[in-house]
């Protein structure tokens, strides 16, 4: 059984500055997948994967020398953007679900987080790929195995998932 537990991290300005333009990358991410997948759509009438098709486009994008500064952070981050606008679309067709249309994502918009794994955990720090150990207070004892977080920009908190 997964448990969740939020956590607070005290980043280091240069962290947070990382953090920030991280944000930022998955932000691109989906919004560039969803311009692909409306555009082609709009076209030629053609609907496109997200998970399947635009996912494997991100390791193409980065060797690209327009999108090389995509190497400098989390891939797995992007990737899971590209799997969330995935998931959108599904929950959009789905008529039991009634959901909308996905939307291009807004720098201030509420749900500025994302996903990563291959993460660790001490007693007062927080380790995310890419960055240096970050600060944080852990109020709870994580039972079992730390298996991925979810960095949220509301108030610098940190959704821990462990299992």
């Amino acid at each position: 059984m997964l448990k969740a537990t939020k956590v607070r991290i005290y980043p280091t300005p240069e962290q947070a500055e990382f953090l920030n333009r991280q944000f930022g990358a998955v932000r691109f991410a989906y919004n560039k997948a969803l311009h692909i997948i409306s555009s082609q759509y709009k076209r030629h009438g053609l609907k496109l994967n997200a998970k399947k098709e635009l996912k494997p486009l991100l390791a193409v994008a980065k060797k690209s020398r327009k999108y090389h500064w995509l190497n400098d952070f989390d891939s797995i981050a992007l990737q899971q953007a590209c799997i969330n606008l995935y998931q959108a679309f599904q929950r959009f067709f789905d008529p039991k679900l009634a959901s909308r249309c996905p939307k291009f994502k807004r720098k201030q918009g509420k749900q500025s987080s994302y996903h990563c794994m291959s993460v660790g955990c001490g007693d007062d720090w927080i380790k995310v790929p890419k960055l240096e150990p970050i600060k944080a207070r852990i109020h709870r004892k994580l039972e079992g195995k730390l298996k991925s977080i979810t960095l949220s920009r509301n108030r610098r908190i940190l959704c821990l998932t462990a299992a």
